[in-house]
């Protein structure tokens, strides 16, 4: 006798998967370590707009992700839309108004209560139109004040139809809905990259409205009249919770407060900065450095100038950063780099990045002599940052052998490549 078996018969019913472990499965698969961090993402060496194209890139590979796995189905749409909108990356004009739009039918939608802003924790603006239109920094101020919660903001903003070329100004309404909308849950904001950037009042309203801001970005504003008067200028806030700062030497004016001899930045531990003349080591720059970076653990050092001047930043470091241990010197080239350089005496880190993409040996024979006659007390690594240093050096190794023998023998710290391991053996 056969014995018929129908597929009814055959059916289980499995237990129903937790919607908890589905959301942890679904962050693991979207997750970009240290992008959402409230205190902004994991520091790196490399010049700030690499670094910032390789957040793009992360973010864009899991916005592709996110957006498959609501797709799938109605349950998994429901569970991952938060995921979905925890960070927001607008690229282009157009995505703002569309973006507006979900934005306001998803906060009154039945299955959605709470509005789905507030859940945005990370927002990043970075369009590369050579100009927007007025309306479009109108819909982004309109969307940024769906947002609540937002802890990093980065912006990077095309020009203006017809604004005057030399005031770049971030229209008020962008800055003053960050202040107003998200202030308190502010970690993070860079406009390091952009066109346009706040004049210095509408900057000093956002730093007030942001008392947990840690990390600041803005080493330009636009100017303004009112900065042609210094008795109308805002003062710049006490700034309790600021880690890290982004400045150029030249354009100081911006963060001082009335009183010169105040120190509006008491927590900060790492400084970035551009040498930019004239002149960067007058007594202000350095009374500055002296009062708000005594603790400073990190500097990051864009050096865009010839390299006889170097040494001049190097005192300059030595005699107003004490705690510092990590130095990091953005140059032209490797020619920049002159033998017998004294580092400050703190640093036992030397990370050294140049901006000349293909190096030549002599280059490199250059920056040899001046690693052999560097001077450092406490100096454990130097670190050459360039990803392609190791293909560099394979291209050139009959031509420097002697020089790598040399300094192989009379160096007493570590040589590394851009990923940490050793570069002379």
């Amino acid at each position: 006798m056969t014995s018929v078996i129908s597929n009814a018969s055959t059916t289980r019913n499995f237990p129903r998967f937790p919607p908890e472990l589905w959301l942890s499965i679904f962050s693991l698969a979207t997750n970009v370590p240290g992008l959402l961090s409230c205190d902004g993402p994991t520091p790196s060496d490399l010049p700030r707009p690499i670094v910032k194209e390789n957040e793009q890139r992360l973010l864009r590979e899991s916005l592709i992700t996110k957006r498959n796995i609501i797709l799938v189905c109605r349950t998994w749409h429901a569970l991952a839309t938060e995921l979905l909108y925890r960070s927001v990356l607008v690229t282009r004009p157009a995505t703002l108004s569309s973006l507006l739009v979900a934005l306001d039918r998803r906060s009154s939608g039945a299955a959605h209560p709470a509005h789905v802003g507030w859940w945005t924790r990370r927002l990043d603006v970075l369009i590369q139109d050579d100009r927007c239109e007025a309306s479009d920094y109108s819909l982004l101020a309109n969307v940024i004040r769906r947002f609540p919660n937002l802890s990093i903001v980065t912006l990077s903003m095309p020009m203006l139809p017809y604004n005057d070329c030399w005031l770049r100004q971030l229209p008020t309404s962008v800055v003053m809905a960050l202040a107003e909308s998200c202030g308190p849950s502010l970690r993070v904001f860079d406009c390091s990259e952009s066109i346009l950037r706040p004049c210095r009042k509408d900057l000093m309203k956002l730093i007030a409205a942001a008392p947990n801001l840690s990390v600041l970005r803005c080493p330009i504003c636009s100017p303004s009249a009112g900065d042609k008067f210094p008795s109308t200028r805002l003062d710049v806030p006490v700034m309790t919770n600021l880690l890290s700062v982004s400045l150029m030497s030249v354009f100081l004016r911006d963060y001082l407060p009335e009183d010169r001899d105040a120190n509006h930045f008491p927590a900060l531990r790492q400084l970035t900065y551009d040498c930019i003349p004239p002149p960067f080591l007058d007594h202000t720059w350095k009374n500055f450095v002296k009062l708000s970076c005594a603790n400073v653990t990190t500097v990051h050092l864009d050096f865009p100038l010839q390299g006889d001047s170097l040494q001049k930043e190097l005192d300059l470091l030595s005699e107003c950063c004490r705690s510092l241990n990590d130095l990091v010197v953005y140059l032209r080239s490797w020619t920049e780099i002159k033998p017998n350089l004294s580092l400050p005496p703190s640093v036992s880190y030397l990370g050294l990045y140049s901006k000349l993409l293909k190096t030549p040996a002599f280059h490199f024979k250059q920056l040899f002599t001046a690693l052999r006659t560097m001077s450092g007390s406490k100096l454990k690594t130097v670190r050459l940052l360039h990803a392609d240093t190791v293909e560099d050096l394979q291209e050139n190794w009959s031509l420097l052998a002697n020089e790598l023998a040399d300094i192989t023998s009379c160096i007493t710290f570590r040589v590394e490549e851009n990923e940490g391991h050793p570069l002379l053996t």
